[in-house]
């Protein structure tokens, strides 16, 4: 391998990841061409989850401006715009690469955004990029966008359109009636009129619908256990239980035999304490893990409340044979001792996916937000090297920043990151710093 092939490997790596490190290396090597590297990263976006943490636009263009092939880079982006079809993540984040450098004069961009926008009521071509219009003119990108919707909407009559982009075009534009406005174009754009027309069908069926249900409850929660249908049991519901009922449902719990309803149980005691101890919950927990439900998985978390000796064996002894480790990782929240970081450090070392990496993310933060200690730092700098989620990498940053355990290296990258709250991490320690 040439020192060409491996530093363009690191870069690689670290564009994937979003980090800082690849704004870094194209300064570092400036006689390099990470042309391709960039290229790719602006058509996918590696986001671990790119609904979440959105596109990595920003951080794609101060790379192709850091480029010496700047020029001929940014037009093939812009060719790679126009090209694609598919409504993908990525199409999504060549349209914000192309209106930030519309937004820097870049009048090939504006173009190319347009061509690529007015493509979409198009068949077989992706009808997106509408909020980036109204980010790059104002109401008139909220017009462009409103006549492709219509054109698209004429041709799918099937289809409906929410309120959803006129309200955020007004948001950001307060000081014009942005309906208003469009209503005018729509005396002279019948796709333009298509459109309002659309929005205020979609507006006249939902003021018709019923009003929605009562805030569910106990009934609820023993309703979804006993029917087993499954539905979303989020924490705010389970924590508005009182006392009663939560003994009513744990000493359901004890009773019940059917797998699949212990489950729905415990998907209860993964928000709140379980009243009768631990010793159930552990014996389950210890069991085999099926690939047919999660019930060993609601068993671990429903644990996080205890602290007792028995736990913290299982926890070790469940984290050295398990292949699937960060299931088990959160019960030493309440388990840590000092020493414990070399086991954590090898699990970041020995993780085979992604799914793994985010989870032993998660768990990594947990325990090192609750335990501030310096022996943190290496686990923590492990797995921030080897994720590419950015909401976890601010967590991760901001928790060795608290820590006080920040290396020197990644303190010089997160001002690049792709993600903007681990660039707000670095400014806020760039501010602490400088009041000392």
């Amino acid at each position: 391998m040439t020192e060409t092939t491996r530093i363009k490997r690191i870069f690689r790596g670290a564009i994937q990841r979003g980090t800082g490190r690849a704004h870094l290396m194209m300064r570092d090597y400036p006689h390099i061409n990470f042309s391709q590297e960039i290229l790719k990263a602006a058509v996918t976006n590696y986001a671990y989850d790119p609904q979440c943490e959105r596109s990595r636009g920003l951080y794609t263009v101060e790379l192709i401006n850091l480029s010496a092939q700047r020029e001929k880079l940014t037009r093939q982006v812009l060719q790679k715009l126009v090209e694609q079809k598919d409504n993908t993540w990525g199409l999504d984040q060549l349209f914000e690469i192309a209106r930030l450098l519309a937004q820097a004069g870049n009048q090939e961009a504006r173009v190319a955004f347009y061509e690529r926008l007015e493509l979409g009521a198009s068949p077989g071509y992706a009808c997106v990029g509408m909020y980036e219009a109204v980010k790059l003119d104002g109401v008139e990108g909220m017009k462009r966008a409103a006549a492709v919707i219509g054109k698209f909407l004429a041709a799918n009559p099937e289809e409906t359109e929410h309120e959803w982009l006129l309200n955020y075009a007004q948001e950001h534009n307060p000081e014009v009636r942005v309906e208003e406005e469009l209503a005018k174009a729509a005396q002279h754009n019948t796709h333009i009129a298509y459109y309002l027309t659309a929005v205020q069908a979609t507006r006249q069926r939902e003021a018709e619908m019923p009003p929605r249900p009562a805030a569910p409850g106990f009934e609820f929660i023993r309703n979804n256990i006993e029917n087993r249908t499954r539905k979303h049991l989020s924490a705010s519901i389970v924590e508005k239980l009182n006392r009663q009922q939560i003994r009513l449902l744990a000493d359901a719990f004890l009773l019940e035999t059917n797998r699949h309803r212990q489950e729905g149980y415990l998907l209860v005691f993964r928000h709140v304490k379980f009243p009768y101890g631990y010793e159930k919950l552990l014996a389950l927990a210890q069991a085999p893990v099926r690939r047919t439900d999660r019930l060993v998985e609601h068993a671990v978390a429903a644990l996080r409340f205890f602290k007792a000796p028995p736990i913290r064996e299982f926890a070790l002894t469940a984290l050295t044979t398990s292949k699937e480790p960060w299931l088990y990782l959160d019960l030493l929240i309440n388990h840590y001792r000092r020493g414990d970081h070399v086991l954590l450090t090898t699990l970041a070392r020995q993780a085979d996916s992604e799914l793994a990496i985010e989870n032993l993310a998660s768990s990594f933060i947990r325990i090192y937000q609750k335990h501030k200690t310096k022996e943190s730092q290496e686990p923590l700098r492990k797995i921030y090297h080897r994720m590419n989620c950015g909401m976890h990498r601010a967590d991760v940053v901001e928790t060795m920043i608290r820590n006080g355990v920040l290396p020197d290296k990644i303190r010089e990258e997160i001002p690049f990151d792709s993600y903007y709250a681990v660039r707000e991490a670095h400014a806020s320690l760039a501010a602490a710093t400088s009041r000392m």
